[in-house]
């Protein structure tokens, strides 16, 4: 394209260009030519990029790259930016080599920015720092990206790039404050933190150094909020400010009466900074924790696993706990109620003596927890023993219901799933006739026979049963062998008129549901296959695994009618699930799951005992088993039953690819 110009009559202008190029400089004065978007708010930023004064520059290329590049800035100086953009892309794919690489990509940058382009010119500069970070000009252009930085509010991206701009002490100084006066007009405290913390690195004397930290001390008591003070100990490990943050934390769990968490800050406060000057007042605290937790006048207990691999849900449980207490005190202002926490992952050699010790030291009127079954079976000795009540949020062993009139149980089991989608189905769907496809194990067969007594306990019948191997990702095989066998009993085969009115072979199943206890990723790929195969009239049942972004991320549209049951929906429309759901996110600024609605649960209806005038431990343990039409968050309570909380359910089907609740 260049030759073809010059022999079309511009070799004198582009010999004339490449001398005027090295005797006027070839100067572009950013702010004057380009009206560069930067708000009179950011900081200053001078210099000249001197775009073609390098000689040296021009001496190594050849005559057509510096033709090429003469073209393109003369482009540019007429005012045709787009024009000159495009010659210097065609020159960088030409001459992807040339030592006028840097001046193109300034070049670049400058058309953008005289464009109105500020986030492709900021694209055009970072490569020329990525690619040349030794050239003469790197300074100017690290100020000039900072600046389009600065007008794109890409804040982030300035703290980084002047992390790495060496010996402008002065200049960086300029640039964090009006980092952190930006932060702070939008309320990011987080973020001036970690301005200031940069700040405080090139401080030039220990009183500057000093009165940094002051200010970032005075932002953490003053600023943060909990999940803010918990991230400083996740990006900045144990040292400053992770200390302060620390204090603020007990601090904050303190005015909370969160003596749990309080009391675990308070150790690894200890453990990490032993020698602090806040050191003495943490250990006083420590004594203290005790006479504040036992302040309240009556206490729930609540064991749950807080450590170990567990944690993640013995912590959702807790908030549910907590939850339930606050609200409670909002409802009724002054009550002197609270909880007493305790991991239930302790010593094994001193856990029976040091539980039934800790359960005598603060004498609580009923026991929320724990989780797991084999930690239930190990208290209801001690607890049966106390007169206590105890309601396990999670333990699902048959065994539960043999150890005594102490154990209560608010949580969802294979069985109570089980025998809910089973009446469901016969109900509510009128279904007579069903099939089961299952994986080939324990579990699955549990899940087939418990169904089929289920419906046959109403009238159902389950007439074909079909298992798949447990790692199966194709289960072709498994439905075409569940349609032969129904084709020799009830399926058949009819010739259906279709769109175009012409006859059809059409398999028509010989039953109306089919049940898949499988988990969201198996679910989510036998249900597109059975519609493959011709089972769209039929209705498709599942479980509470269903209950996942996953399965209707795999299912798709095919999901659409199917029916599983749950123990929780976060989005159902019921007022008590609502109220649950909403406070929850307030306070924890995350999404409820299932242990944190049961926990939430089952310590309402001991605070609900306690307000009915309930007031030691065996009265509260009779007030638990005479509960009935219970509002609860995961699920209306009916009644209590031989110690189990009969529940409601949550029937859920997917509509316009979202879940519903469709009782």
């Amino acid at each position: 394209m260049h030759f073809k110009y010059l022999l079309s009559g511009g070799l004198c202008f582009f010999l004339l260009s490449v001398s005027i190029a090295f005797s006027q400089g070839m100067n572009v004065m950013p702010e004057a030519r380009s009206g560069m978007d930067v708000p009179a708010s950011s900081p200053s930023l001078g210099g000249d990029l001197h775009i073609g004064e390098i000689p040296e520059l021009f001496s190594g290329a050849s005559f057509e790259e510096r033709t090429s590049f003469s073209q393109a800035k003369s482009f540019f100086d007429q005012g045709s930016y787009d024009l000159a953009r495009s010659s210097l892309e065609d020159m960088i794919k030409a001459y992807p080599n040339s030592p006028l690489l840097p001046d193109v990509y300034l070049l670049l940058g400058e058309s953008d920015v005289a464009m109105g382009k500020s986030k492709r010119a900021a694209e055009s500069f970072q490569t020329f720092i990525d690619s040349f970070p030794d050239e003469m000009r790197i300074q100017v252009v690290q100020h000039r990206l900072s600046g389009l930085y600065f007008s794109l509010g890409e804040l982030k991206k300035v703290l980084e790039l002047w992390e790495g701009i060496q010996n402008e002490e002065g200049s960086k100084q300029i640039v964090y404050d009006k980092l952190i006066a930006i932060y702070s007009t939008r309320n990011a405290s987080l973020d001036v933190l970690r301005v200031l913390m940069k700040k405080r690195e090139i401080a030039s004397d220990s009183v500057s150094r000093t009165l940094v930290e002051q200010e970032i001390r005075g932002l953490i008591h003053e600023k943060l909020q909990k999940d803010d003070l918990q991230s400083i100990l996740k990006e900045f490990g144990m040292t400053f400010p992770s200390d302060e943050a620390m204090i603020r934390l007990i601090q904050f769990f303190d005015l909370k009466g969160d003596y749990y968490h309080e009391e675990q800050e308070v150790v690894r406060f200890l453990s990490e900074f032993p020698e602090h000057t806040f050191s003495m007042q943490a250990r006083q605290s420590l004594l203290q924790i005790k006479d504040k937790i036992k302040r309240n006048r009556y206490l729930i207990a609540v064991i749950l696993p807080l450590s170990g691999e567990l944690a993640p849900f013995g912590n959702s449980a807790l908030s549910g706990a907590e939850l339930a207490v606050e609200l409670f005190k909002e409802e009724l202002p002054g009550a002197s109620v609270g909880l007493v926490v305790r991991d239930s992952l302790g010593d094994p050699s001193r856990l029976r003596l040091t539980d039934e010790g800790w359960l005598n030291e603060y004498q609580p009127v009923a026991v929320v927890g724990p989780l797991l079954s084999k930690d239930v079976n190990r208290l209801a000795p001690i607890i049966a023993k106390s007169e206590l009540a105890l309601i396990s949020p999670g333990a699902t062993s048959l065994q539960l219901v043999s150890l005594g009139e102490s154990v209560f149980r608010n949580a969802v089991t294979n069985r109570y799933l089980c025998k809910a989608i089973a009446e469901y189905a016969v109900l509510e769907l009128e279904v007579e006739r069903f099939a089961v496809l299952f994986p080939d194990e324990g579990l699955g067969r549990l899940w087939v026979d418990c169904f089929s007594a289920g419906v046959e306990k109403l009238g159902g019948e389950v007439v074909l049963t079909e298992a798949y191997p447990l790692n199966s990702t194709d289960f072709s095989s498994a439905i075409l062998r569940l349609k032969k066998a129904d084709l020799q009993q009830e399926g058949y085969i009819d010739d259906i008129e279709n769109e175009e009115g012409e006859l059809e072979k059409t398999y028509i199943p010989g039953f109306e549901a089919i049940f898949l206890p499988a988990d969201a990723v198996r679910a989510g790929l036998i249900v597109p296959q059975l519609l493959f195969h011709e089972f769209e009239e039929v209705n498709v049942l599942g479980t509470n695994s269903w209950n996942s972004l996953e399965f209707l991320k795999l299912v798709g549209a095919n999901a659409e009618g199917v029916v599983f049951v749950d123990g929780f929906f976060k989005d159902s429309p019921d007022p008590t699930v609502q109220t649950f759901v909403k406070a929850y996110h307030a306070r924890f600024h995350q999404a409820p799951d299932l242990f944190a609605a049961q926990t939430y649960d089952a310590t309402r209806v001991i605070l609900a005992s306690l307000k009915k005038g309930a007031l030691t431990p065996g009265a509260v343990k009779t007030a638990i088993s005479e509960i009935i039409d219970f509002p609860g968050a995961s699920g209306f309570i009916y009644e209590v039953l031989e110690g189990e909380f009969i529940k409601e359910p949550f029937f859920m089907s997917v509509e316009k690819g979202k879940f519903i609740q469709v009782n």
